[in-house]
């Protein structure tokens, strides 16, 4: 195991990092939800689909990387289509939650539930870009020394 964490590249490092905030996000959303009877995500299967075919992709770009060498077409293709995923998620949750948005600050704003459900929904969305940037940090690092 050691060997094997010797071997890797800031690349590795970045991609880990971005799982790990894809999976915070992924909860963040979840919880954003289902926290609200009245405020549940109107496509959240699909958003739960992309979130994790986003995670899963990372962690295939982390793979084949390892597998066959720094710059893959694998590892390239996977990552471009998780930042792809992540950022459609990101416009879903932004298109579902615009009305909840618009009356929290205009004429609805002792609403606390949707204060909640906001909150939690900026929580994903940023856990959601910060995974994103660091894929494309990551993108530009070697992942194998």
């Amino acid at each position: 195991m050691t060997a094997f964490i010797k071997k890797q590249g800031p690349a590795f490092y970045f991609n880990i990092l971005s799982a790990a905030a894809g999976i915070v996000a992924f909860v963040a959303m979840v919880v954003s939800s289902t926290m609200n009877e009245a405020y549940a995500l109107n496509s959240f299967p699909l958003f739960v689909l992309g979130a994790i075919a986003g995670i899963l992709l990372i962690v295939i770009a982390v793979y084949a990387a390892n597998r066959w060498g720094n710059y893959d077409y694998v590892g390239t293709l996977s990552g471009v289509a998780a930042v792809a995923l992540f950022s459609a998620v990101i416009g879903g949750i932004i298109m579902n939650r615009v009305l909840l948005i618009s009356g929290l600050f205009s004429w609805n704003s002792g609403n606390t539930p949707g204060w909640n459900v906001f909150y939690a929904s900026v929580v994903s969305i940023a856990c959601f870009v910060i995974s994103i940037v660091l894929l494309i940090i990551g993108s530009f690092l070697k992942s194998v020394k």
